[in-house]
């Protein structure tokens, strides 16, 4: 193999890889199922526009899947926010996610000076 394809190659395979870099990095992270602590629940996001929202694809009480547990999450200096909804209570809260060094997602919302954490983990 002379040296011109092979560098074509080369370059071809690193932008792959770059272009796969940049869509870990740009919010592109998170769509997928996850599943809360305890699995009583599965997520899954799913871009929309320029953001995010999660859909309730498990859960224990089955009236609430198909419904939309977070909207509007958008991704800003690798922390996504947007609203937490809660169907059963039918009320909303501001809610960010991280996604974490070990691959976790952690999802905290806020209700005045209180605020819960959990953490999801991804379905394969």
């Amino acid at each position: 193999m002379t040296m011109k394809p092979l560098l074509t190659l080369l370059l071809f395979i690193t932008s792959l890889f770059v272009t796969a870099a940049k869509a870990q990095t740009n919010g592109e992270a998170i769509l997928g199922k996850w599943a809360n602590e305890d699995r009583t629940r599965v997520i899954e996001f799913v871009k929309t526009g320029d953001g995010y929202e999660a859909i309730i694809k498990e859960a224990t009480d089955r009236n609430l899947i198909g419904q939309k547990q977070i909207t509007g999450l958008q991704y800003n200096n690798n922390v996504y926010s947007g609203t937490l909804r809660l169907p059963k209570k039918r009320k909303t809260f501001p809610c960010t996610a991280n996604i974490e060094a070990n691959g976790e997602l952690e999802l905290s919302a806020k209700a005045g000076f209180m605020s819960k954490s959990q953490t999801w983990t991804k379905v394969k």
